[in-house]
């Protein structure tokens, strides 16, 4: 018998059936796509992290793809260029936050 769990994007009971909420449907669903897997096929918590694997070569792209919800704020700008590593993209948004924040030689 498995053990019950439940978080933001699915709940899955004893017996090991797995239910995605809205939230995980529409968070996750494009995510395993990129893998070629559709979501509607996942029935099990094993099921979900065999999915969760063959998908993980595509993680960093979907990832890009949600930044554009992100927002533009220094903030978020730094975020997205640590999160998805471009050097020159990091020293940008620090140097934008630093001035942002009023720091005068490098980072705050």
């Amino acid at each position: 018998m498995m053990e019950q769990t439940s978080n933001a994007y699915y709940l899955s009971g004893l017996s090991g059936r797995l239910r995605f909420t809205a939230l995980g449907r529409k968070e996750l669903a494009p995510y395993f796509a990129m893998a070629g897997i559709d979501i509607r096929t996942i029935k099990t918590v094993p099921e979900y992290q065999r999915a969760r694997e063959m998908a993980s070569p595509y993680f960093t792209a979907w990832l890009e793809r949600r930044t554009v919800e992100w927002g533009d704020s220094y903030q978020f700008k730094l975020l997205k260029a640590a999160t998805l590593g471009r050097a020159e993209d990091i020293e940008q948004a620090l140097n934008q936050l630093d001035h942002q924040l009023g720091g005068e030689d490098g980072i705050v």
